[in-house]
């Protein structure tokens, strides 16, 4: 009867002793405390049984992390001012989950929820603001606004080289890059003048083709005033003659003489 009750009691606390892998996550046990370094921690799967003293089971995810570091000032070579407003999407790096326990544990990483928050903080942010404020001095000021695309593959350039060497891969970057306010407003107005003079230019243009189409209006009413009309007043007269009832007599061949019906 007392063994009846100790089996399952023992039963449970396997089971509770018990860890597993999550899906879609990298095992890592550590043995030994960790004490003879980097060969005290190894890659692991599935189901790891009862966990003994010194050993201990740390779960790595595996899946695209984003992260938003808070916004940089960055100075190109001539002393522009910028501002930077970060947002990327990293992962870790399959089979690098042990070398990413053994350099970060120190920052915490207990608990798998907050693991990559902590590294994020304690490491992966400095390597951000580090890549904008040095390739930033590789530019100008204008260079920098007029060619923002090489800028933000410099930058990304390195940083996945940085992250790499972290045991992370970088797959996406957005920089949000803003120019200080008095550049700011100076592009402003320089885009302003450029409509309004787009708009003048095409308001010249219609007045042109509206003085065009006046002269063409003018010089066809010019023509038909000395030439056209007098020749649509004879034909008119010609015809009102050849379709009269009365009697026409023409006397000098222009100016007829009409008598009434008989």
């Amino acid at each position: 009867m007392k063994n009846k009750l100790i089996y399952p009691f023992l039963f449970i606390v396997v089971l509770a002793g018990c860890t597993r892998v999550q899906p879609n996550y990298e095992g890592v046990l550590m043995k030994n405390y960790g004490r003879e370094g980097r060969g005290d921690f190894s890659v692991v799967t599935g189901s790891q049984g009862l966990l003994g003293p010194g050993t201990e089971l740390y779960q790595v995810p595996m899946f695209e992390q984003k992260a938003d570091p808070a916004e940089v000032v960055i100075t190109a070579k001539d002393a522009g001012v910028f501002t930077v407003d970060p947002s990327l999407t990293y992962q870790a790096i399959r089979t690098k989950g042990a070398d990413i326990i053994f350099n970060y544990k120190h920052v915490g990483i207990d608990d798998e929820n907050t693991i990559m928050d902590n590294i994020e903080g304690a490491v992966l942010n400095a390597l951000v603001v580090n890549a904008y404020r040095e390739e930033a001095r590789n530019f100008s000021t204008d260079s920098l606004m007029n060619n923002l695309n090489h800028f933000e593959q410099s930058v990304e350039i390195r940083l996945k080289k940085d992250f790499e060497g972290k045991f992370f891969t970088l797959t996406s970057l957005t920089s949000g890059l803003k120019p200080p306010t008095s550049m700011a407003e100076a592009i402003e107005r320089r885009n302003n003048a450029k409509q309004q003079a787009e708009q003048v230019k095409n308001e010249l243009e219609v007045a042109r083709m509206n003085l065009e189409k006046a002269k063409i209006e003018a010089e066809a009413n010019r023509v038909k005033a000395s030439g056209l009309e007098p020749r649509v007043l004879q034909e008119q007269w010609i015809e009102a003659i050849r379709n009269t009832q009365n009697k026409v007599i023409i006397t000098d061949g222009r100016t007829p003489i009409i008598l009434g019906q008989q």
